[in-house]
């Protein structure tokens, strides 16, 4: 396959993160078992159509998640089907007060990576937040597995913003942030309010305007922040409640 070339000059950096999650998607779907060995940098190279100063810095981050490991000499072995990252360990097991870190981490980092992905997001990169907004309209309405295509949408901007370490960030979270909607998507005006809010921020990134694409992600991370503490006061307050003798 030959990676779609972007039309902005970061193209460096997207073909570096397109190999990335290629391969890492690759190791997921189980394309190869842990202990096998990947084609060499050279094959990987030809196949995408690049050359191998990408692939060998997408194999380095797969190396740092714990996917891979480069063996000098003798290949790149699968280690793991999964990234063994530092936070996805560490929030293996989710509670409320795990969650308001996540909104909290959100908060401070998505509204720059919407105004990122406004100045640097290919063209390509655009059409996809216009069609996971259209795929969450028709899941709102009729039902579905709206949070699933929530955290699309949210790695997708991670992705246009052309970012590694914040992608990599953002990723490394999307397990958690997945099981974060689910618990707080359960009414279908929670699930409308935050599809309105990706309708405008897509449109903000499509017309290329980085200040209001901040504004409205940080409005949308505050209004889902309030969520995630309403949530946690409410497990508090059961928790707290007397437990009647039979």
């Amino acid at each position: 396959m030959t990676l779609n070339a972007p039309s902005r000059s970061s193209s460096e950096g997207h073909i570096y993160l397109s190999i990335f999650e290629e391969l890492q998607n690759r190791i997921r779907q189980g394309a190869w078992q842990t202990g096998q060995r990947l084609p060499s940098i050279a094959q990987l190279a030809k196949e995408f159509g690049v050359g191998t100063g990408s692939v060998r810095e997408a194999l380095q981050s797969l190396q740092s998640i714990g996917l891979v490991k480069i063996k000098h000499g003798s290949g790149v072995y699968v280690t793991a089907s999964r990234p063994a990252t530092e936070l996805s360990s560490h929030f293996q097991n989710v509670s409320n007060r795990q969650m308001v870190a996540l909104a909290e981490t959100r908060r401070i980092l998505e509204p720059e990576l919407a105004a990122l992905a406004a100045e640097r997001g290919t063209q390509e990169e655009l059409e996809e937040l216009e069609n996971l907004v259209r795929q969450m309209d028709i899941v709102a309405q009729q039902g579905g597995d709206f949070a699933e295509l929530d955290v699309q949408f949210h790695r997708s901007i991670a992705q246009a913003a052309h970012n590694p370490i914040l992608y990599r960030t953002i990723e490394g979270v999307s397990d958690l942030f997945l099981e974060s909607r689910r618990r707080i998507l359960m009414n279908p005006k929670t699930i409308a309010r935050s599809n309105r809010y990706h309708m405008l921020i897509a449109e903000a990134i499509s017309s290329r305007n980085a200040a209001q694409a901040r504004l409205l992600m940080q409005a949308h991370m505050s209004d889902m922040f309030n969520d995630v503490l309403a949530a946690e006061a409410r497990m508090l307050m059961t928790d707290s409640l007397p437990i009647s003798n039979p």
